[in-house]
């Protein structure tokens, strides 16, 4: 097993490859991912994608869209392949399991399973909109998923059945912002305005972290050493923590929101954004800051990813996707498109990305040999 696919199997972040494609990553040494990728093809779309776009079999990919859908494509030439109609806007990213089927929430108040072929296997209606994305733990097939009418909810993942749920403060505006993440042992960590909480799989609390600052991003854990990392709106913090115990290791200060979910690389590098248009690469293990780059943008909802070489991939409010050198924070390449990027992109081991835009399109990518 590559460094890469060991990596996506030890720690999780929002988007952390692994939950964006229905197989294990397979090495391919043939690639130079530290060559800037080619552009395939561009398909229009009636509304922005937000969504992160996820590979649910060898040759489809689905996202979610702005005007009320879902949809798959063909990686291959950019195909349609189905629409599932929705209710409502979907901004909820899926997370994708090894049969192709997906979780995805939507802002009709309905978290649904989809098959790799567009059938709703179940639904789970809510008070509020499915706003962040859902997170699966397939080892007890349990989803997670929380929603803006201030609830986490524990579901069965074959049937949708409810299994426990956790409220929080109805006085909170857009709680919860913040995905699930998932340490090691199957315990889930979510933000709650100033609070930080760990529960177990049965849905008690293990601890909490309380800060000044609201916590509206989403945990990145590494599962090696036991140390996570999140940032925080209004003061503007990053903060690491021990995933076990809940005890604060390290604060970091910048002059903006961070507000973006952070993503590691296979060395235990840390990469967040702030509003103060810095990128910080936060070494995990010395607890140390290795470098900040100014972008000169601000870093929103789920920029980061990280690519098999270990270098940062990320995209900013200046619609464009920048790759970051893991220990000095260098640009190494830059993409930039008349349409536009917003989306965290999807990885494919035999070499396509696949990114959404806030100008109505997706774009597709590819690494040559």
């Amino acid at each position: 097993m590559s460094d890469y696919a060991e990596h996506l199997q030890s720690t999780w972040y929002k988007n952390n490859q692994a939950l964006r494609c229905y197989r294990p990553w397979r090495d391919t040494p043939a690639l130079d991912w530290h060559a800037k990728p080619t552009h395939q093809r561009t398909i229009p779309c009636a509304e922005r994608v937000w969504s992160i776009p996820c590979r649910i079999g060898e040759d489809r990919i689905v996202f979610g869209c702005w005007d009320n859908s879902l949809q798959c494509v063909s990686l291959r030439d950019g195909a349609h392949q189905w629409r599932f109609a929705t209710q409502g806007p979907v901004y909820s990213s899926p997370a994708v399991s090894d049969d192709g089927s997906f979780v995805v929430g939507c802002e009709d108040h309905v978290l649904r399973r989809i098959s790799q072929d567009g059938e709703c296997l179940w639904a789970f209606h809510a008070q509020g909109p499915f706003h962040a994305s859902p997170t699966i733990d397939p080892a007890r097939s349990i989803v997670y998923a929380g929603s803006y009418d201030h609830t986490l909810y524990a579901l069965d993942h074959a049937s949708g059945r409810l299994l426990w749920k956790q409220s929080f403060d109805e006085q909170v505006e857009d709680d919860l912002y913040s995905s699930p993440a998932l340490d090691a042992d199957g315990n889930v960590i979510v933000g709650t305005d100033n609070i930080l909480m760990c529960f177990r799989p049965d849905g008690e609390e293990r601890w909490r972290i309380t800060e000044t600052g609201r916590f509206e991003g989403t945990a990145a854990v590494d599962h090696a050493s036991g140390r996570g990392v999140i940032g925080t709106e209004v003061d503007g913090k990053i903060i690491v923590f021990e995933t076990k115990s809940g005890t604060v290791l390290r604060q970091f200060h910048t002059d903006g929101f961070v507000v973006s979910c952070p993503s590691l690389s296979p060395q235990g590098v840390a990469y967040v954004g702030s509003n103060d248009g810095h990128v910080y690469g936060i070494d995990l293990h010395s607890l140390q800051c290795l470098w900040r780059v100014n972008l000169e943008c601000e870093f929103r909802y789920t920029p980061f990813t990280v690519l098999p070489s270990g270098d940062a991939l990320l995209v900013g409010t200046d619609e464009r996707l920048h790759c970051l050198a893991q220990r000095t924070g260098e640009s190494l390449w830059r993409l930039e498109h008349s349409g536009g990027f917003h989306s965290s992109p999807l990885l494919t081991d035999d070499g396509h990305l696949v990114i959404g835009s806030h100008r109505n399109a997706v774009h597709f990518y590819r690494w040559i040999r």
